[in-house]
């Protein structure tokens, strides 16, 4: 890429060459400004007095028809050599004047007017760059000469070279204020880029693998602040919807390993049986691990669409102590195999403000938690504190307290003795519920062995 293509690919190159070329723009068109009117008062005095001496010398020639050639001798016309120069001609062309410092030499006969002075630039009888003005002046009534013409010339290289000097003073000027600008120009946007510069650098730097990947946004303009803010939540949701993916590869190569082995070794053990029952068997075992494959896919599945934000919740007013009840009454089954105890501590109504669907599914996975690892013979409470907290508690000798903060790990199961099928997946669906609806799920084990399980935060409604 050519260094012009690379200069214009560039933002910080755009915005120098367009400080630059403003910059130059703007002094030319003052210089400009600066030739016109110094010239224009350089050569406004310098006519002015031309002129003055001009009709100063019409006004003699007009008052004193043939006594013309006096002029030249007389002081207040005499010239110096080099600098003034007259000549007078009447309407035939003849000459009635001359300088003594024409040396006589002829000054060119220009056209004139009577209205005012015409000026010329020429070159003067000396060979000197000059100015002259001349102007046809009106004469008395029957007058041969009908009238006077008066070129008045003087010369103006002392004024060429002052003009020449003031034009070179400002254009020594001129340029260093156009490298002084420009280095400055170079210097303030490259100094104000560099937040974006690190911005870039930052965001290139960008690790996918690195779950708390981050940009510095800290002293970014605040013109940049909405499009780093921006890039920083889609580089979270890129970081953290690679995480869900690997994790939800990882988990079903891991979980599902098992009973998919386990359901293929019974069905290799059923072809082989020689009777009905033996068969019979192996194809209740076979249903017991696809069970097991459905509930953990099934699980897998809703953790990736809560986290991924895939499902919203939808606020609208739930009876909190119904839902309780109606999920308790779907548990109930499997509870009574099991000889456990459902107790309920709580009104009969407890309006809240949240999602049906998912306040369900929450309550159903803690539920169903407890029923599942509480042991055989045990109770199981569920109570509605005055806060509005929901709340449900088994009882759980196999845990200590170091296990606490796992429960909420995925797959982490603990052996509770009831040899039911369970992927270790409840308490993680119910937190990532919770964290949906914007509620708090803390999890405890009290001294008589209790896990209680505590969900509060809820929007309540008057009953």
């Amino acid at each position: 890429m050519s260094w012009g293509k690379r200069l214009l690919g560039s933002l910080a190159g755009r915005l120098i060459l367009s400080l630059s070329a403003a910059i130059i723009v703007s002094l030319a068109i003052w210089l400009f400004i600066f030739h016109v009117l110094v010239r224009n008062e350089l050569y406004g005095s310098f006519d002015d007095s031309l002129v003055a001496h001009m009709q100063a010398l019409a006004a003699y020639m007009v008052q004193n028809p043939g006594a013309e050639g006096i002029a030249e001798y007389m002081p207040e016309f005499r010239t110096q050599a080099h600098q003034n120069f007259f000549q007078v001609w009447d309407a035939a062309g003849v000459v009635l004047a001359r300088s003594d410092s024409s040396a006589g030499r002829e000054l060119p006969r220009m056209v004139a007017v009577k209205t005012g002075p015409t000026y010329y630039g020429i070159e003067l009888p000396d060979q000197h760059d000059g100015r002259l003005a001349v102007q046809s002046f009106a004469v008395p009534e029957g007058d041969p000469r009908q009238l006077v013409t008066v070129a008045m010339a003087a010369e103006i290289t002392p004024l060429i070279e002052l003009e020449q000097r003031l034009h070179l003073f400002v254009f020594i000027c001129s340029a260093a204020t156009v490298l002084v600008s420009v280095t400055i120009a170079v210097v303030s946007v490259r100094r104000s880029l560099r937040p974006v510069d690190r911005l870039s650098h930052s965001v290139s730097a960008i690790d996918l693998d690195n779950p708390a990947a981050t940009l510095d946004i800290a002293d970014l303009p605040n013109e940049l602040q909405p499009v780093a803010g921006k890039i920083q939540d889609m580089t979270q949701q890129l970081v953290r919807a690679v995480a869900r993916e690997r994790r939800f590869a990882r988990n079903v190569a891991h979980e599902l390993r098992t009973p998919l082995a386990e359901a293929r070794m019974l069905a290799e053990v059923g072809a082989m049986a020689e009777d009905c029952d033996q068969a019979r068997s192996s194809l209740e075992e076979i249903g017991k691990a696809a069970q097991e494959l459905e509930q953990i896919v099934d699980a897998l599945l809703s953790l990736s669409r809560y986290e991924s934000g895939i499902q919203k919740p939808e606020p609208e007013p739930v009876d909190l102590a119904a839902e309780i009840r109606r999920q308790a009454s779907h548990l109930a089954g499997a509870a009574k195999a099991r000889l456990l105890e459902l107790d309920f501590e709580m009104p009969q109504e407890a309006w809240v403000h949240t999602d049906a669907g998912l306040c369900s599914r929450l309550i159903a996975n803690l539920l169903g938690n407890a029923v599942a690892h509480a042991p055989a013979g045990s109770s199981i409470r569920m109570w509605i504190a005055g806060d509005g907290a929901f709340s449900i508690d088994n009882h759980a000798p196999q845990l200590k307290e170091e296990d606490l903060p796992r429960l909420g790990e995925r797959f982490f199961r603990i052996h509770s003795g009831n040899g039911g099928p369970h992927a270790g997946l409840g308490l993680s669906l119910a937190t990532a519920i919770a964290k949906i609806l914007d509620l708090r799920l803390t999890i405890a084990l009290t001294s008589d062995r209790r896990l209680v399980a505590r969900v509060d935060g809820f929007k309540r409604l008057p009953a």
